[in-house]
């Protein structure tokens, strides 16, 4: 006989089922009681849980964040060098979110920087990338940061994301960009 999984907790329900309707609505159409019906519960018990749809909105963008890291950790255990580290980071950042805006063009609330959690998510992600860059630049000659690099790097994925043409073009985009920074890291790198 088949294990039956745990029936998800009360809170991770409704962030659930709210991912759905910031998705379909954005934020500022959203209302709790789209929430509280697309969670099939009351609104008296939504205020239970959340005080109001800003906390609902910061709990959807950092579940949202942490999956993408999840996945971004799991995969740089495979990856060989810095070229295949930050395209694996780069895409999963870049393209799930796009993927996510052409479906449903509102939820670019879920990734829009005027946002609180959005700008936190960012940080971390760009910490993630200082993490992935700060070894490799600090061998080689070039005067940049890893701090710069990654802030650098979080920014062209942003501006990318508008002149793209698709999901395809996009990853295309991140690639090209990906491999000029291992490109200039690698030619640079000290011979020490």
């Amino acid at each position: 006989m088949p294990e039956k999984k745990p029936a998800l907790g009360r809170r991770e329900s409704i962030i659930q089922a709210a991912t759905g309707v910031f998705l379909r609505y954005g934020f500022a159409r959203t209302t709790m009681k789209d929430v509280a019906e697309a969670a099939r519960i009351s609104r008296p018990t939504l205020y239970q849980s959340f005080p109001d749809k800003e906390s609902i909105f910061r709990e959807v963008v950092f579940e949202m964040g942490q999956k993408v890291f999840r996945t971004i950790r799991e995969g740089l255990q495979r990856a060989v060098d810095l070229e295949a580290k930050l395209l694996l980071a780069c895409n999963a950042w870049g393209s799930e979110g796009f993927e996510m805006v052409v479906t449903n063009p509102d939820a670019n609330d879920l990734f829009d920087q005027c946002f609180e959690p959005v700008q936190e998510i960012d940080q971390e992600f760009e910490a993630l990338l200082v993490e992935l860059l700060d070894t490799p630049l600090s061998k080689t000659d070039l005067q940049i940061s890893a701090a710069e690099m990654a802030r650098t790097l979080v920014f062209s994925i942003k501006g990318l994301k508008y002149t793209a043409k698709s999901g395809e073009d996009l990853r295309l985009l991140i690639a090209v960009n990906v491999k000029t920074i291992a490109i200039a890291i690698e030619s640079r790198t000290s011979k020490r």
